[in-house]
């Protein structure tokens, strides 16, 4: 890999971001610091100043780097913001940039913050269709003998697919110890464990299916199902059935708490063009309608609201937006990360971001916007 910035500089960055900041903050400094902290994870061991454990599957990219110029393409998404741009068209990519000031290229393993919920969604749907998961409608006690102790015992899996699961308090205030429990930082250094975060809510808020609630608990429940079910973690049930069908780099990395559980509900580090081959691997399972695209779809096409102003709905861990009137699976990261599957015209797009804020929109409000103007 091609050294975007001194290991030092990057490590001083992300020290001081990890350690003064929750994660989820996304300021374009403290993005890009974290950005290149999780990039050179598997070569420290660290997020900032933090010991935080890892699945590493392959070696890291090292080959010759590529660019597909597209001026059309160019004048929307070449935003300073932008980390890295991918339009995939037909299977071949048409447009690819990458945000040279800041040290990144193709061979950069980037962060996809909350898009690796979709993979956390896709291991589940992996499951469902090899009939070792029997059905949605199941709930985790079924299945693992650590969740039928919590909350989530009794909630069907499809529910929680749908952050719908009712266990969280409506809102997010409670996420950051969840989240820093769970990797083991903070004053959680040294105790990751995604199953004594989960044990932290000892009954359900409210009745499952009521109403959607975007919190991290949900994608974590669904971390420990696959691994219960599964018998190895989420990060190597999705390398070795899912990564192995659509990655070109051959490597990736993904969180995991002191025991070796998976982060599901972010953490998962690939190249931009296998989070864009990613996007397109499960658009062209969804339009063979082969069993994993049929368990997205159905995600899709019952997609519950989510009261958000840009008319998103939510399916099973990804996000629905429309695009040109049809509602469009879409992979979101909090700090500005999308990967929209438009079927209709064999389109993906995904954008790696350090902030939303473009000068030709709020990627959050106009994503959906910007697919569109892919194909005028």
């Amino acid at each position: 890999m091609k050294k975007t910035r001194g290991i030092g500089i990057a490590l001083a960055l992300a020290m001081a971001s990890f350690s003064s900041v929750s994660v989820a903050d996304h300021s374009p400094e403290r993005m890009m610091s974290n950005m290149h902290s999780y990039a050179e994870l598997s070569m420290t061991g660290k997020l900032g100043r933090f010991n935080v454990d890892f699945a590493k599957f392959g070696d890291m990219p090292s080959g010759k780097t590529t660019i597909v110029k597209n001026k059309q393409f160019d004048e929307f998404l070449s935003d300073k913001m932008n980390i890295a741009a991918i339009v995939i068209k037909g299977g071949e990519i048409v447009f690819e940039r990458y945000n040279e000031k800041q040290g990144i290229d193709s061979n950069t393993p980037l962060h996809g913050m909350s898009m690796s919920k979709t993979a956390t969604g896709a291991a589940i749907g992996h499951l469902l269709c090899e009939g070792k998961i029997f059905s949605l409608d199941d709930t985790p006690s079924r299945y693992s003998k650590f969740l039928a102790t919590t909350p989530f015992a009794n909630v069907k899996i499809r529910n929680i697919l749908q952050m719908n699961s009712g266990v969280s308090p409506l809102g997010r205030g409670d996420e950051k110890k969840f989240n820093r429990k769970s990797r083991g930082m903070r004053q959680f250094e040294g105790k990751a464990s995604i199953r004594e975060a989960l044990a932290f809510y000892t009954k359900a808020a409210r009745t499952q299916g009521d109403k959607m609630n975007y919190h991290s608990t949900d994608s974590l429940t669904l971390s420990v199902l696959v691994e219960d079910v599964a018998g190895i973690s989420l990060s190597q049930v999705f390398y070795e059935n899912i990564y192995k069908k659509f990655g070109k780099s051959g490597y990736m990395h993904w969180t995991s708490d002191k025991t070796g559980t998976t982060l599901g509900f972010a953490d998962l580090v690939m190249t931009a063009q296998d989070w864009a081959n990613f996007g397109n691997f499960l658009m062209q399972e969804k339009k063979k309608k082969s069993c994993l695209g049929n368990f997205f779809s159905e995600g899709v096409n019952a997609a519950v609201e989510t009261g958000k102003s840009n008319g998103s709905k939510y399916g099973y861990q990804s996000w629905v937006f429309d695009v040109s009137g049809q509602p469009t699976m879409t992979m979101q990261g909090h700090g500005g990360q999308f990967a929209v599957l438009d079927e209709v015209t064999d389109t993906v797009l995904l954008l790696i971001s350090m902030n939303e804020k473009y000068k030709s929109g709020n990627l959050f409000s106009r994503v959906n916007k910007f697919a569109e103007r892919l194909n005028k």
